[in-house]
């Protein structure tokens, strides 16, 4: 789930680099952040588990 948070910020990321997309800075680090703690979520082993 982390892998796929961090993909997509990318090409988010990517897009907006080089097509100038008109994407607020807000909608960035929302999926920056996201991705981050997620990842650092896996890296430390916590599991949140859906009931």
């Amino acid at each position: 789930m982390a892998h796929l948070f961090l993909a997509v910020f990318l090409i988010v990321f990517g897009l907006n680099m080089l097509i100038g997309l008109a994407l607020p800075v807000w909608l960035l680090g929302v999926l920056a952040l996201i991705a981050g703690v997620l990842l650092a979520l896996e890296h430390f082993r916590v599991r949140v588990d859906r009931k």
